[in-house]
């Protein structure tokens, strides 16, 4: 083999070794002041043997000591069991959530100092554990402002090992993340003056059937009638079998239409009110047991409950691409039953909104509130009712208007 190839060969060998090391998952450990001490010691151990310079020999020396140093540092396990808990996983705007971290010993053997750190959204708090004995316990508690409504990722806890000079740092999970769901701000709103509700019969259709509320006629019996409606005074005087015929009825349903383009909004807080709007009608709707579709700008909000929905309004945000109005309106004729429907946006025109009005079905009664700067007031747009909002504690006395 010649010098070249046995060259060639070995500098193949250094480039894999390197590629190696720099995949292995203790590369990880190394912060930016190690890999400085890394490549500062690498280029003085190069100079200094390369050219004879004691003075380059001594720093890359030094810069070696310092590594093993902190990786001895870190070497020695420290042991611990977190657990992350909050009080409350769900809290309404402007409250203060809170929580804790408990932290023990594991396996009833002492475990070192370590610091801890909890990331809470974009920001990371860091506390100090000192050295635990079998049955100890360091309980940390923490508080979360929740000024604006939203999903804050909690932890996970984590435990952080450095060496004195921050060459080194390990870091271990010791818990999984939690969810802080920050709902938006509610008040009370009297579902019967939505409209959705008037009566027990909801509202009837043209169908019949022969079981339901609202009564419709009496016909002869045909084979598959249910028994359990068989009239039998008349069945006695007319002498022969009469079934009672009902006409169906739909249960009344709620369609609300949150508009989140940046377009249609003067201000964030404008927005935060229109969130606040839909989570209170929606609620409302909900609680007197009536049926609630949520249709956005970005798509469909699908749950299960009230507290479900409150959980995918605190995810919503503002963006400049989105459906328009008149097309959620249009999407939102297509769900079948929907008995009113309400337009949330900010300071959409009034003749914009009447336009989304005349995409949804003529027999869907349909009103609007718009969260934009401004006095409360209530003005009537052809057969569309516009409420502004400027205030949330305005709004139950601005739906009280619609009855």
């Amino acid at each position: 083999m010649t010098p070249v190839n046995v060259f060639r060969a070995f500098a193949d060998r250094g480039r894999r070794a390197a590629v190696g090391v720099w995949r292995h998952p203790a590369r990880r450990a190394v912060t930016p002041t190690g890999w400085a001490l890394v490549a500062g010691g690498g280029l003085a151990a190069v100079v200094g043997w390369g050219r004879g310079w004691l003075e380059f020999r001594v720093l890359a020396l030094m810069a070696a000591v310092v590594l093993l140093a902190a990786c001895a540092s870190v070497l020695r396990r420290r042991q611990h069991v977190a657990v992350l808990e909050l009080h409350q996983p769900r809290v309404q705007a402007g409250e203060t959530a809170l929580g804790r971290v408990l932290v023990t010993a594991e396996g009833g053997r002492s475990a070192g100092p370590t610091t801890m750190e909890l990331p809470v959204g974009k920001v990371t708090a860091a506390f100090r554990v000192g050295t635990l004995r079998p049955g100890d316990e360091h309980e940390e508690m923490f508080s979360i402002p929740t000024k604006r409504r939203g999903v804050v990722p909690v932890g996970p806890v984590r435990s952080v090992q450095a060496d004195p000079v921050g060459a080194i740092s390990r870091q271990k999970l010791l818990t999984a993340p939690l969810e802080l769901y920050i709902h938006p701000r509610l008040v009370q709103v009297d579902a019967a003056a939505i409209g959705v509700l008037k009566d027990i019969e909801g509202i009837t259709t043209a169908q019949l059937s022969s079981s339901d509320v609202s009564f419709h006629a009496l016909r002869e019996y045909v084979p598959g009638d249910d028994r359990r409606a068989v009239h039998w005074r008349t069945t006695a005087r007319m002498g022969k079998l009469m079934v009672r015929q009902f006409e169906e009825t739909l249960r009344a349903h709620l369609l609300l239409l949150l508009s989140t383009r940046t377009g249609d909004y003067d201000s964030e807080d404008s927005f935060e009110r229109a969130v606040s709007v839909a989570g209170s009608l929606g609620v409302a709707a909900l609680r007197a047991e009536h049926q609630v579709s949520v249709l956005t700008s970005t798509g469909e909000l699908r749950f299960p409950h009230a507290q479900g929905l409150l959980d995918r309004l605190s995810g919503v945000e503002l963006g400049a691409q989105g459906r328009q109005l008149r097309e959620l309106a249009i999407a939102g004729g297509g769900i079948s039953g929907i008995s009113v429907a309400a337009l949330v946006t900010g300071t959409t025109p009034p003749a914009t909104l009447r336009g989304a009005q005349l995409s949804l079905p003529p027999d869907v009664r349909t009103f609007a509130v718009r969260t934009g700067a401004g006095e409360l007031a209530r003005r009537q747009t052809g057969e569309l009712t516009v409420l502004d909002v400027a205030r949330l504690g305005d709004l139950a006395v601005a739906v009280r208007s619609l009855t």
